[in-house]
């Protein structure tokens, strides 16, 4: 399957041996053939938005089996249709195979969803947010699309030393067995091909909003859960018990991690002042401070 082919590069770094697959929490089918009738109840319909070009509308079977019906914004009838047992530790997917590049798109965002759907009861999250490491910690800086998540990480890649890359989209966070809060790499990165298999321990999150001026002020623990909440990736059709387990990781997040908000320019000042402002806050070690408009690293380009 071509789409598979694809998709192989960002999902290569992730492989694992054969001792690691058998402890796997879900596993998956994949095969490209014409979608036919389904007889299950609709249980939620999407709204279009306009932004992006797919759409997923979820269905239960008699059986207990979750039904997701991936198509075009601007199309009637689906282009891949998801299926997972009751237990979703199991995907099925079936996709019209039609050799463009929508296949691929269709089949990762599939794979996506499937993933946060059998992984979600133990606390995972994926998050729409940029991360950078930086000092052994990730730095996660979230908005709106098109607020400059990725700029503002850019200015930190390109001008703090020691500033890498571990996502520019969507890690995934979660609590080790220690209750350290952690960010991983995963295989959905946006238009950025930065696939990384590593994660660190969350130093802090970051709402970006674009300003006149740079400036970072700590959020309130409210403020914070709704930040939060805000970027967290929401299924509206996962039952109450998932939904709870989705809050009170969230609500843990917010009282172990430094949560703020940048408002900034998309220029080199504003990755300074967010570094200091960080330090501040106790959400960075203390390092050393850069002077404002004098890049320290300028070969180190977003990957």
């Amino acid at each position: 399957m071509a789409a598979m082919n694809q998709l192989e590069p960002r999902f290569r770094p992730f492989e694992v041996g054969e001792e690691e697959a058998a402890e796997a929490v879900f596993a998956v089918d994949i095969r490209c053939g014409q979608l036919t009738e389904c007889d299950a109840e609709r249980i939620y319909e999407p709204v279009h938005s306009g932004i992006g070009f797919i759409a997923a509308r979820a269905l239960r079977r008699a059986d207990g089996c979750l039904i997701l019906e991936f198509l075009h914004i601007e199309e009637a009838e689906p282009r891949l249709r998801m299926t997972m047992n009751a237990e979703l530790t199991r995907a099925d997917i079936a996709i019209d195979c039609r050799n463009d590049v929508a296949d691929s798109y269709f089949l990762t965002h599939a794979l996506m969803i499937a993933f946060m759907l059998a992984t979600c009861g133990n606390g995972t999250l994926l998050i729409h947010s940029s991360a950078v490491i930086l000092g052994g910690k990730a730095y996660l800086f979230q908005g709106k699309s098109g607020t400059g998540k990725s700029t503002h990480a850019r200015m930190w890649l390109n001008n703090i030393p020691g500033a890498e890359q571990l996502n520019d989209d969507n890690p995934l966070l979660r609590f080790d067995a220690d209750g350290t809060p952690r960010a991983y790499g995963s295989p959905w990165s946006g238009k950025t091909h930065c696939y990384r298999n590593v994660s660190a321990p969350i130093g802090a999150f970051v709402r970006i909003v674009r300003a006149h001026e740079n400036q970072l002020r700590r959020l309130a623990p409210l403020q914070a859960y709704a930040s939060l909440t805000a970027s967290v990736f929401y299924m509206p059709f996962l039952s109450e018990r998932l939904r709870d387990v989705r809050h009170r990781t969230i609500e843990r997040l917010v009282a172990s991690v430094c949560c703020c908000e940048m408002h900034c320019r998309p220029d080199a000042d504003a990755a300074f002042t967010c570094l200091r402002g960080l330090m501040l806050e106790g959400g960075m070690p203390s390092l050393p401070t850069p002077q404002p408009h004098q890049p320290l690293n300028p070969t180190n380009q977003k990957q």
